[in-house]
């Protein structure tokens, strides 16, 4: 008999059953956050009324969301919406789960926040020390089985890349190849070569249409290509060139909403005899399997 693998969802599912036959609780669910967008989406529900939550969106200091994230600790809420006075709107998730109490605890990996773990009951209950240790427990397994799934996917993702070398490395050797001196690559950023695909070929457009531009203003032009980390979750691509890049505005504005597509941003800047061209990109954003999806 083979074993067939339970997907993270699978995984997520039972756990927050768990939580509802454990506690008697009438609703369980999962937030996950977006460190981009700064804010929180609910992915995963048991016991919802309908799926009104996933249509969710609470910006990162609002709500029970914003709070646990705030105080890095459970939230408590016993009687809604009268103990929140003029606040009550900023938490949606118990409006449309028509819920009376909730408790919430931050999920976190190291210090790097996945998202928010709640309960909660149809009709005011006080939750107690013992349950909230339980649902903490419950949270750890989560976390667990959460970056133990996104590990091994990336660790596939990187494998496969290594096999098979990804569009933007194949377009970097054959344009050295052609350009030969006049082109100089220096990738410091490796992880550009786990992007998706398809910001991979987008990425690709705009080097061709710089490097033909470049290269078109004056043959014997010299450009230097940069790409380098800027932080866990920014990197930069920098395009050097010895002489005067010439961009209408018209070209310009096309060039700054192909970067914009890729929700990057764009700055030309003239220095005497060069142009100094960058663009800097949300990593996270062009990888194909988000964190705070499943």
């Amino acid at each position: 008999m083979t074993n067939q693998k339970v997907s993270l969802k699978e995984l997520l599912t039972l756990q927050l059953e768990s939580l509802i036959s454990g506690l008697g609780v009438d609703f369980s669910a999962i937030a996950f956050y977006d460190p981009i967008n700064l804010e929180f989406r609910w992915r995963l529900a048991i016991g919802s009324l309908n799926n009104r939550y996933t249509s969710i969106v609470v910006r990162s200091g609002k709500g029970i969301c914003g709070r646990a994230l705030k105080t890095r600790r459970e939230v408590i809420i016993t009687h809604f919406p009268e103990e929140l006075q003029d606040e009550f709107l900023e938490f949606p998730i118990l409006i449309v789960e028509d819920l009376k109490s909730a408790a919430a605890v931050p999920l976190f990996f190291q210090t790097q926040l996945i998202g928010v773990l709640l309960i909660g009951q149809r009709t005011c209950r006080q939750f107690d020390f013992t349950e909230i240790e339980y649902m903490k427990k419950v949270s750890d397994e989560i976390v667990q089985s959460y970056t133990q799934e996104r590990r091994a996917e990336r660790t596939n993702l990187e494998e496969k890349k290594e096999i098979q070398k990804s569009a933007l490395s194949l377009y970097f050797i054959q344009e050295k190849a052609n350009r030969g001196e006049k082109l100089e690559i220096i990738l410091l950023d490796q992880r550009i070569t786990l992007l998706s695909e398809e910001a991979q070929q987008k990425l690709i457009s705009i080097f061709e249409f710089l490097l033909d531009c470049a290269f078109l203003t004056e043959n014997d032009a010299i450009v230097k290509v940069i790409i380098e980390r800027k932080s866990e979750q920014q990197f930069s691509i920098e395009i050097e060139t010895d002489t005067h890049l010439i961009l209408s505005n018209e070209l310009f504005s096309k060039l700054a909403d192909d970067v914009r597509a890729l929700k990057g941003s764009i700055e030309m800047v003239y220095d005497h005899d060069k142009t100094i061209l960058t663009m800097n990109f949300f990593l996270s954003m062009l990888i194909s399997d988000h964190l705070w999806t499943i």
